[in-house]
């Protein structure tokens, strides 16, 4: 029995090759079968909805991710083989995502696309830098903390800077707040008094106020808190709090995170930080060091290809305060909102440029009498449709029919064009390119 479970593996081995070498020599346009994560924090409705899936019973549904990374990989179908997306990037690097990207991202998909979608807040937290990522890999693996370890902080040595542009109503924390606002804020909260009675709107007294935060004791963290959460619960029944107002924030997290008589300390962040309130096709960049956490809506996520993430609050998992602070970028500075920018050469595009050499996100409008067309040699690119029912029409002869909600990916030396019958809306990942994409718009 065992002889022929071998045999049959080594079948499958070699089907798989064989259907990748054929991929090789043949690049086509692949529809991603890609996988949803069930954390906890996630909506119960929105991506199955997407997905035209009965959603389970009281199923959180947080994120469906469209891309390579080893921890849920989207699976391709080629020649009748299922075939996981980072499995065929290994073997076919060069024909999925150019040479151009493949030689300078060591052969691999350097961003991870996501929807994302939760119905209650994530933890607060940062991201290191490529160097920082870099040297706390590298330390971690020399102490021995395998990988799985729930305490380690560096999964991998890359960094993890991220977009999100929300699909709904978007709510969510990022950066620390105009300084002198702080100082006011602090002023306003008379449970704060006596812990940021020498606070002074300095960036060295913020660091040092934050780091205090963070390293109190639970039973003087339970001393006030506990006073502040009851008396913003009084005010919110005598005149509910909206989604727009920090204290509003406090309570949800509280009811989520606090645990009997321990209140979580990732309070004192919601009264620091920025909150800020996206609207359907807004977007905001997260770079390396900025503290931030996502409260409630629905979004795209691309980021870069790694899960490197330093915690301080709004959680049951591992916090490393020495690290976190060690990382975190103090500076109060409003958030990185994008804008997509039309190009004149393509209407139907709008650009939501980074900063980064990763990922930029693309949102395209498609209708009857406005085509996306591309051109080979553009890299990889992933799209999803996210309203309407599309066409594409590749140069290796296939011609697809795409609803909302599916995921398709098109290899770099593929030539294609997108068309609808009406209006839809269609958001695609891809990796931004210093020689201009040979892309553009046909009008019929």
């Amino acid at each position: 029995m065992r002889a022929e479970t071998v045999r049959r593996s080594a079948e499958t081995v070699s089907a798989i090759e064989r259907a990748i070498a054929h991929f090789r020599g043949h690049p086509t346009l692949l529809e991603l079968h890609c996988g949803v994560q069930h954390y906890d924090w996630g909506s119960f409705d929105a991506i199955p909805r997407l997905l035209h899936r009965k959603a389970a019973a009281r199923q959180p549904n947080a994120e469906l991710w469209m891309g390579a990374h080893p921890d849920l990989p989207a699976k391709v179908v080629i020649q009748h083989q299922v075939i996981p997306l980072n499995r065929l990037i290994d073997g076919a690097a060069e024909t999925v995502l150019g040479q151009e990207t493949a030689k300078r991202f060591h052969r691999q998909l350097p961003f991870l696309f996501k929807v994302l979608s939760a119905r209650k807040p994530l933890s607060i937290q940062a991201h290191p830098s490529k160097a920082t990522a870099e040297e706390g890999f590298a330390r971690e693996n020399a102490l021995n903390i395998a990988i799985t370890d729930k305490n380690r902080n560096y999964k991998d040595s890359n960094h993890k800077p991220e977009m999100i542009t929300a699909l709904t109503d978007f709510y969510a924390l990022c950066g620390f707040r105009p300084l002198r606002e702080i100082a006011a804020t602090l002023a306003a909260i008379p449970e704060f008094r006596g812990l940021a009675a020498d606070f002074e709107p300095t960036t060295a007294s913020l660091q040092r106020l934050y780091g205090r935060l963070l390293s109190l004791p639970q039973q003087q963290v339970n001393a006030v808190l506990t006073p502040f959460v009851d008396r913003l619960t009084k005010e919110n029944v005598a005149r509910p709090f909206d989604k727009d107002d920090f204290a509003y924030w406090v309570l949800v997290a509280d009811k989520v995170f606090s645990r009997h008589i321990d209140k979580d300390r990732g309070l004192f962040s919601i009264c620091l930080l920025n909150l800020v309130h996206l609207e359907p096709g807004q977007a905001m960049f997260l770079p390396a060091g900025v503290l931030h956490g996502y409260l409630q809506g629905t979004g795209l996520e691309v980021m870069a290809n790694s899960n490197n993430v330093l915690r301080g609050g709004l959680t049951a998992k591992h916090v490393d305060v020495k690290e976190l602070l060690r990382i975190m970028e103090f500076a109060s500075r409003p958030p990185n909102l994008v804008k997509g920018k039309a190009e004149e050469a393509q209407p139907a595009a709008a650009v939501y440029q980074t900063p980064v050499e990763e990922f930029e996100l693309v949102r395209l409008d498609v209708s009857v009498r406005r085509h996306y067309i591309c051109g080979p040699d553009h890299g990889v690119h992933i799209t999803i449709v996210i309203e309407g029912l599309v066409q594409v029409s590749s140069s290796d002869g296939t011609n697809t029919r795409f609803s909302s909600g599916r995921v398709f990916l098109v290899p770099s030396s593929v030539a294609y064009e997108i068309a609808a019958e009406s209006e839809a809306i269609l958001f695609q990942a891809r990796v931004p390119t210093t020689r201009g994409q040979d892309a553009g718009v046909r009008k019929t």
